[in-house]
């Protein structure tokens, strides 16, 4: 899933031609799978997009001081939880868990159990993610990747070296880096827990 559409880039851009427009799709794609790579430190495709997640393996589930089961599947938001089992060891079974000890907040799931501290092996089927279509989505993820789109689209047509301008002339300097406005925008979606 793409974090934003042609109409929104074109608008920004203030551009109405299609000569383009197979171009500024390549490079929506290109700025959200750039988006979901920096929130999340790792290949996670469509990390913002509402789904079904079958069967997601997790090595980085841990048992608290208390007991509790602790995980952090594969998406930003977890709304719900089909299935979750447990094993310490590849050479033990699956220890199926009941839902009704599950509790979701934000993307970390807990099974209040009475575990021993350890590092264990969790199988869990969710539903999960920020939104559907672009228009579910939130604004401020929506408008970085526009600006995203639009900062590749004009290094690709001005051919933009790492950096261009002369800061002392009063000429605009322009670089390869991340734009310091998108990094705002995405900071509340950067992903701090264990993948």
């Amino acid at each position: 899933m793409d974090y934003t559409d042609l109409a929104r880039v074109k608008r920004a851009l203030g551009n109405t031609e299609t000569g383009d427009d197979t171009l500024l799709g390549e490079l929506i794609t290109r700025a959200s799978r750039a988006i979901d790579r920096k929130c999340c430190n790792a290949r996670a495709d469509d990390y913002f997009a509402m789904a079904a997640v079958a069967g997601e393996t997790l090595h980085n589930a841990q048992v608290d001081a208390r007991g509790n089961l602790l995980c952090w599947p594969h998406k930003p938001v977890v709304t719900s939880i089909a299935a979750l089992s447990y094993r310490s060891s590849p050479l033990s079974s699956w220890s199926d868990v009941n839902l009704d000890v599950v509790e979701v907040e934000g993307c970390r799931v807990t099974a209040w159990l009475k575990l021993p501290r350890q590092k264990l092996t969790v199988l869990v089927s969710y539903t999960g993610g920020l939104g559907a279509t672009v228009d579910d989505l939130p604004a401020d993820l929506v408008e970085a990747a526009t600006v995203l789109t639009v900062r590749f689209y004009r290094e690709v047509k001005s051919g933009l070296t790492d950096t261009i301008g002369v800061a002392e002339l009063g000429t605009l300097q322009y670089t390869k880096a991340w734009p310091n406005r998108v990094l705002d925008m995405l900071r509340p979606y950067m992903r701090v827990e264990p993948w």
